[in-house]
């Protein structure tokens, strides 16, 4: 009975490396879009928030100066703003179209 080796030409081993590849884009993806959670809230960093207000940085900078949003410091350069927050600030705010 002859022996059957694996090379990287067998259907078994191309299956297996096409299943790696699937694996590592799938994490990948999740890394690009994970948000880091401090107990139970989720918090967003200040180029997230920019995006997802469409404000500058400068901006946002004013908001925090001016105490109109909530931020939480983590280093000199590094804040977090609590997402719950956030979108209670917009809820507040929210003008209805008339």
């Amino acid at each position: 009975m002859p022996l059957d080796y694996l090379t990287k030409e067998s259907s078994e081993v191309r299956e297996a490396f096409a299943q790696l590849e699937q694996i590592e884009r799938a994490l990948k993806e999740t890394e690009m879009h994970y948000v880091p959670s401090i107990g139970q809230e989720r918090y967003l960093s200040g180029p997230e928030i920019c995006r997802y207000l469409h404000l500058s940085c400068r901006t946002l900078q004013t908001l925090r100066d001016t105490r109109q949003i909530t931020y939480t410091t983590v280093s000199k350069r590094l804040f977090l703003y609590p997402e719950k927050e956030i979108t209670e600030i917009l809820e507040r705010n929210l003008k209805i179209a008339e």
